[in-house]
Order: structure tokens, then C-alpha cells, then sequence
């Protein structure tokens, strides 16, 4: 295995582990407005030493484009948040996987191609995992169609993140555009702060101690990602990797689930096994529309 996929995969259990702990803090009582706005600060500050990198003429009259990507991210960031707080991890994670079947369909399409069958075919795969997922749920009568609705708005918005990257991105300067689009985030978090009137961000105790380790982990894997994708050529092989997350938040939630006051797979119960086998489906959706782009690529 190359060894720059450590990077992806080392995003897929941070970005894993990160959505347990932030499922822990607003548990613990942090808000969820609380936790977003802290998260966003500390994504705009991690990427911002990535101007330092930057080698590639950078044309500011294009400005616009990262901060179109920042707005992308954020909606898909405020989604994702909302969808942890009302649903379990071990839902919203797999599922947003999906972001990758619209990246690989949205693309092809931008292209003028029609999608392929094989493209055609992980997106009713990629459905058919969802549907797994929430068997079991759906039956019992849980509301889960909020969560599951909620977290596919969010892969849309980060799969249109992740198609303005690939468009714009390399031709501004890749590690200048990742920078100023995140450094938008914290800025378009800021605004809606004042927004909101300015609720407290101060935190004490255990719920400090939680929404940071959230903060921190969030934006770490965000920072192995952007490398991974500006400094190496193999975005196919990048995302099949980063693709794994759905995965490992299922093993983590088995293993460490206790130890970090999570008890999703037992308060489930039969479903949770539902949500391993959708999981191993949307995994398989995810790597043939991932291998099947990487076929077609932009001219």
C-alpha cells in the first residue's frame, strides 16, 4: 500500500472517533450551536498553516471559488451536526459516505457523459444500505427519517464541496484554496454567532474537556484529508480509503462505545446488526463509484 493512504485512513478512524466524542459532549450538555462554532474556529485555525506550503502562483481575483467551497462546507458541517445530535453515529457516519456517489454521478454529469451502469449501479447500492440501516428502526417506529434525511442533505453539500475542490482548487493554488475555504468557515461561523445574539462559547469541566477533543479530532482528519487529496494524485485512492470511516465508527461503537458513554449497539439491539450489513453494502457502493469516476476523469 502507498504509503500517503495512511493519510486517508488515518482521517477515517480520527473522523470516527471524532463523532463519538462530540456525540459524548452534547450529552455531556454542550449545545450543539456550542460545539459547531467551536469545531469551525478550530478547522479554520488547523488549516491556516497551509499558506506556508503554498508554491503555486496563487490568482486572488478568483478568490470567490474557495469561498464558495467554505460555504459548501459549512452548510454540509451545520447538517452533519444537527444530524448527530437528533441520530446515532453509527447512522449519520456510514451515511454520509454517500457524498462520494454524488460527487462520482455530479461529476460525470458536469462532463456531459451520462453516468455509466456501474455508476448507476452504486447509487441504487448505495440506497439499498440506507434502507438496511434503518430496517429495523423503521419497523419498530422510530423516527430515523429526520436523521437519515438530514445527513444525506449534508453529503450533498459536502460532495459539492468536494466538486468545486476538484474543478478550482489545483489551478488557484490547491493548499492556498484549502486554506482560505476553511479560514471561510470560521468566518461564516463567526457571523452566525453574532447572528444568534452571541450565546456563550465558554465551557468548564468535563464539557470543555469534550467539545475540544471533538473540536481537535474533526479538524485534524480534515487536515490529513486536504493533504492527501492537494500533495499526492490519487483521489481514487484516497476516498476508497476514507471510505473505510463508515466502517470503523461501527468498531468503535462495539469496542470503545463503554468506555466513551456510548450504547448505541446495545440500546439498537437487532438493528444494530441491520446497520452493519447496510454499512458493508454502502461500503461496496462507495468503492465502485469511487474506481468507476477515477475511469473518467476532467478534462
Amino acid at each position: 500500500m502507498p504509503y500517503y493512504l495512511l493519510l486517508p485512513l488515518a482521517a477515517a478512524i480520527i473522523y470516527s472517533l471524532g463523532s463519538i466524542v462530540i456525540k459524548r459532549a452534547l450529552a455531556e450538555g454542550v449545545t450543539m450551536d456550542q460545539s459547531f462554532h467551536l469545531t469551525n474556529i478550530c478547522l479554520g485555525v488547523s488549516f491556516l498553516p497551509l499558506l506556508l506550503w503554498e508554491t503555486h502562483p496563487v490568482d486572488w481575483s478568483q478568490v470567490g471559488k474557495p469561498i464558495a467551497m467554505g460555504v459548501a462546507f459549512f452548510v454540509g458541517n451545520w447538517l452533519t451536526f444537527l444530524a448527530i445530535r437528533r441520530g446515532d453515529v453509527s447512522l449519520v457516519t456510514p451515511v454520509l459516505g454517500t457524498k462520494v456517489v454524488f460527487v462520482a454521478i455530479g461529476m460525470t454529469l458536469l462532463t456531459g457523459a451520462a453516468p455509466t451502469p456501474p455508476l448507476w449501479f452504486a447509487a441504487v447500492l448505495a440506497m439499498v444500505g440506507i434502507v438496511l440501516m434503518s430496517l429495523t428502526d423503521l419497523r419498530g417506529g422510530q423516527k430515523v427519517g429526520f436523521t437519515v434525511a438530514v445527513t444525506l442533505a449534508s453529503a450533498v453539500f459536502f460532495g459539492l464541496n468536494d466538486v468545486i475542490v476538484a474543478m478550482w482548487a489545483e489551478d488557484f493554488g490547491i493548499y492556498a484554496f484549502l486554506s482560505i475555504g476553511s479560514m471561510t468557515v470560521s468566518l461564516l461561523s463567526a457571523i452566525w454567532w453574532g447572528v444568534q445574539g452571541r450565546p456563550s462559547l465558554w465551557l468548564s469541566g468535563t464539557r470543555r474537556r469534550w467539545a475540544a477533543a471533538g473540536a481537535v479530532l474533526i479538524s485534524l482528519q480534515a487536515v490529513a484529508m486536504g493533504i492527501a487529496l492537494g500533495a499526492f494524485h490519487d483521489p481514487t485512492g484516497v476516498n476508497v480509503v476514507y471510505a473505510s470511516r463508515g466502517i470503523w465508527i461501527i468498531l468503535m461503537v462495539i469496542v470503545f462505545g463503554a468506555a466513551l458513554g456510548n450504547s448505541e449497539h446495545r440500546e439498537a439491539g437487532r438493528g444494530f446488526l441491520w446497520r452493519v450489513v447496510g454499512t458493508l453494502v454502502l461500503t461496496a457502493a462507495i468503492v465502485i463509484a469511487v474506481v468507476e469516476r477515477s475511469k473518467h476523469p476532467l478534462s
